[in-house]
């Protein structure tokens, strides 16, 4: 891990954040928003693998978390266990046009049974089956939705890291 991923993720873990919070949450959709933070985690667990995905889950899930209501870390351990588990199916081979789509509705299953059971676990009244239902319904979906505009993206600045600076000269 050098300095320059570290900073692609923290630059783009913030931007993330910014977005969903002023962007993403207000757009007048019918259900749940969708979850760029988390979409942006199974980017990164697609393209450098199950560490740096469960690592870039926490570190994203815990700033949400800063921003939000609900008990702190939450957020933070669905989306490290997400970007662990969607991070497994990270390949250097050329893999399947559909591996993404199918990585990020794995990762926001999870992601949402992980939240939702520790919600029960730690009493929250706002856990019910409806709501659960409804983002798996709507946000599921939405985050399936993203997956073209963010996965490429994230990939590519992760190759871009890659290249030997000596050759891009």
């Amino acid at each position: 891990m050098t300095a320059q991923r570290v900073l692609l993720g923290a630059v783009t873990i913030v931007t993330a954040l910014l977005l969903q919070v002023t962007v993403i949450s207000r757009l007048p959709l019918p259900g749940a928003a969708p979850d760029l933070l988390l979409v942006l985690v199974v980017a990164f667990a697609l393209a450098e693998g199950p560490m740096a995905g469960m690592v870039t889950g926490f570190a994203a899930g815990l700033l949400a978390d800063a921003l939000s209501v609900h008990e702190m870390g939450r957020l933070a351990l669905a989306y490290a266990l997400a970007g662990y588990l969607t991070g497994l199916l990270h390949d250097d081979t050329e893999r399947s046009t559909l591996q993404p789509f199918g990585a990020v509705l794995l990762g926001a299953l999870v992601s949402l049974g992980a939240f939702s059971m520790e919600g029960v676990l730690l009493g929250d009244p706002r856990v019910t089956l409806f709501p659960v239902l409804r983002a798996a319904v709507s946000s599921v979906p939405y985050d399936v939705v993203l997956t073209p505009f963010v996965v490429p993206l994230v990939a590519a600045l992760v190759r871009r890291l890659d290249v030997d600076p000596l050759h891009r000269l």
